[in-house]
């Protein structure tokens, strides 16, 4: 038996009979309606929003237990914490140069006691295969690329991170585990400052960190204790990649005046073999290839996937106050939105944390399927009415008509279109898989 929450106005028996005039009409005194209560959704909490009681009873059908269910949002914003931790220790160690070189030992030795220990590595390895997983699964779901530019930023700078790990496992983990080279920074940042590498290192690490603070940003920007913090922690982000470069030069500025004498450096520094070296660089390279393999098999699958919905035919109609467009089955609302140029708020970047991207769905109930947890939990937080959906996490079965609630910060990038240009328009080919 199939479960649908009361989403609005529901289609009655005998609108399947109705003309598409008729129907039209309707739905233009439905967007009159919703309109005259205001966008802004606050004159709609102060009369018919839900009490907590009334929604918790409401959600208890769909919920079942009260137990805490563990998401892929869920995943995805613990393992990429994780990430995000173990970089920040990496570039902090990385200032640490600054001091000596020995206070950095120091401190790579307490960061090789953690990580290389059995929880450090399965917390560590786990959290790079979880986040690399759910991002693939994320780029395979999604049906359009057209996304605000820093949430698309955001996204290629997060498929640069593995680049940094896995020439991380392949110069430190491998070498020790394989050979028993020490991972101390007098043989690591020697080998980098001898072979000029060492501004590739760093710009290695640049990717990550910028990818990791616009997380953080997108995760809990809509917090008020993140909101008064922000400040403090913009400089954070900007200070601690700067003070680890100048680190990392230090330490290759002290090494290069260390190993001008032979002895010392036949004493301090472990020399990889030239065998050694031709392993590691194939391992390194494998792991690449692999790495590159599944992005191209995700987009590859999208592309099949975009191939299948075109031979089917089945396109959705999502009714908006500006008009109508048509999309493929299995787009969310906010998709259709961003594709066709409609002025639609999203702060999260479509992870049904902020809220900001909810409609208010008014014709079309029966055919929105059943929230999942994810937006269970938000809709609960905000207290919202039966009517409201999240526009990032709605994939319409059929036609359906909304009004989104929160208006956008300032004029929008590009001018929704009138009733008169933008009802019924279809997404091309080429648009239905991009």
């Amino acid at each position: 038996m199939r479960l649908v929450i009361p989403c609005g106005i529901a289609a009655t028996a005998g609108q399947s009979g109705t003309s598409r005039k008729a129907r039209n009409r309707d739905l233009g005194s439905h967007f009159e309606r919703a309109a005259s209560t205001g966008h802004s959704e606050h004159h709609h909490d102060r009369t018919d929003a839900m009490t907590p009681q009334s929604l918790a009873r409401s959600l208890r059908p769909i919920l079942g237990a009260t137990a805490y269910r563990v998401t892929a949002r869920d995943l995805r914003l613990g393992s990429g914490l994780v990430l995000f931790t173990y970089l920040a220790a990496h570039l902090a160690n990385h200032a640490l140069g600054l001091v000596s070189l020995n206070a950095a030992e120091i401190g790579l030795r307490v960061a090789v006691a953690v990580w290389h220990s059995t929880p450090g590595t399965v917390l560590l390895y786990g959290a790079a295969v979880i986040h690399l997983a759910l991002a693939v699964r994320a780029v395979y779901q999604r049906r359009t690329l057209r996304t605000p530019p820093i949430e698309a930023l955001r996204i290629a700078l997060g498929f640069g991170m593995p680049l940094l790990l896995i020439g991380h496992f392949a110069t430190a983990r491998a070498g020790f585990e394989l050979y028993g080279l020490r991972p101390d920074y007098h043989r690591i940042v020697w080998a980098l400052w001898a072979s000029d590498g060492e501004g590739r290192q760093l710009a290695l690490l640049a990717p990550g960190w910028l990818h990791g603070c616009l997380g953080v940003n997108f995760a809990f920007g809509h917090r008020r204790l993140y909101q008064r913090l922000r400040p403090a922690l913009l400089g954070v982000a900007v200070l601690l990649p700067v003070l680890a470069a100048l680190g990392f030069a230090a330490m290759g500025r002290e090494l290069a005046i260390l190993g001008a004498n032979s002895s010392w450096l036949e004493t301090h520094v472990s020399i990889m073999d030239a065998n050694q070296q031709h392993a590691l660089a194939r391992l390194r390279l494998g792991l690449l290839a692999t790495y590159f393999g599944v992005i191209g098999l995700a987009f590859a699958g999208r592309a099949l996937r975009g191939l299948f919905e075109r031979t089917r035919q089945a396109l959705v109609t999502i009714s908006y106050p500006q008009g109508s467009v048509r999309v493929p089955h299995g787009w969310t609302v906010l998709e259709a939105s961003r594709s066709f140029g409609i002025s639609h708020r999203a702060e999260c970047g479509g992870r049904a944390r902020c809220s900001t991207c909810r409609v208010r769905v008014i014709d079309g109930a029966g055919h929105c399927p059943v929230p999942e947890q994810d937006e269970l939990r938000t809709l609960a937080r905000i207290r919202a009415a039966p009517d409201v959906r999240l526009a990032c996490q709605l994939r319409p079965d059929a036609d359906i008509a909304v009004v989104p609630l929160v208006p956008r910060y300032g004029p929008a990038a590009r001018p929704a279109h009138n009733k008169r240009t933008l009802p019924h328009r279809r997404v091309s080919h080429a648009r239905a898989v991009r």
